[in-house]
């Protein structure tokens, strides 16, 4: 126990590297940018499930069941369909 009270007070005892003073504005801008990318992230999975659940509630609501007309015959809403009644 008595080593590691002695290499406490020695490392207390020893200068910061000039090295590590400028790793405090890069660990900071790693944050930030983090702390970016998780809220745009955030946003596009809020966005996703909001369109989900609407298109999902107004498929399961329905509406007018879907019409189908002969692939090659003449639409009822032609001009030239309502022109010859």
């Amino acid at each position: 126990m008595h080593d590691l009270d002695a290499m406490l007070v020695s490392l207390h005892e020893e200068q910061v590297p000039a090295r590590l003073a400028g790793i405090d504005s890069a660990v900071m801008d790693g944050l930030a940018a983090r702390r970016e990318r998780d809220l745009s992230r955030r946003g596009l999975v809020l966005a996703v499930c909001l369109a989900g659940s609407v298109g999902l509630a107004l498929g399961i609501g329905g509406g007018s069941p879907a019409q189908a007309e002969p692939l090659l015959a003449m639409p009822a809403s032609a001009p030239s369909h309502l022109l010859n009644d």
